[in-house]
């Protein structure tokens, strides 16, 4: 099984989700991160941290190994806008039987404007795709919990 990680967001359903269907199976969890790297005019650069990315590898093979399920990482790098491509590509090569990947929760709109990585992996690829939704948010404008002496939009009151 092929579990595909983005850094720098929260994964903790798509672990958890993850570790449910391994120990049900009994199978190995590969923990993919795909780098993404733009490139213009001979000058390439990493859309996000190389520590950033193996940081978030690590971190979900060690709550897999916590939660009982045997699990190795794998971190590939790709051109900007081909990550699903790259993780379909490292799903057949490493001969895992099925991807489980996280979806966002934007409106359909939403994804058809930025897109999304997890319906284009669900497009391209040609073995089962389980998409993990991740829980809901509350307004991401409050950031304090209620009761909490910020208000909010995050200012202390008066």
């Amino acid at each position: 099984m092929l579990v595909a990680v983005e850094a720098g967001h929260e994964s903790r359903s798509l672990i958890a989700a993850a570790a449910k269907l391994a120990r049900r199976s009994h199978a190995q969890v590969l923990v993919l991160s795909v780098r993404e790297r733009d490139y213009v005019r001979g000058f390439a650069w990493d859309v996000r941290q190389p520590g950033e990315i193996a940081a978030t590898v690590s971190d979900a093979i060690y709550e897999l190994q916590r939660l009982g399920v045997d699990a190795r990482g794998l971190i590939r790098t790709a051109r900007s806008g081909r990550v699903a491509e790259e993780i379909v590509y490292a799903d057949h090569k490493h001969h895992a039987d099925e991807i489980v990947i996280g979806g966002s929760r934007r409106s359909w709109l939403g994804g058809f404007l930025s897109g999304s990585v997890a319906r284009r992996v669900l497009r391209v690829s040609d073995l089962p795709v389980v998409i993990v939704r991740s829980p809901a948010r509350s307004d991401s404008r409050d950031p304090a919990p209620s009761g909490s002496p910020r208000g909010a939009r995050g200012h202390a009151r008066a």
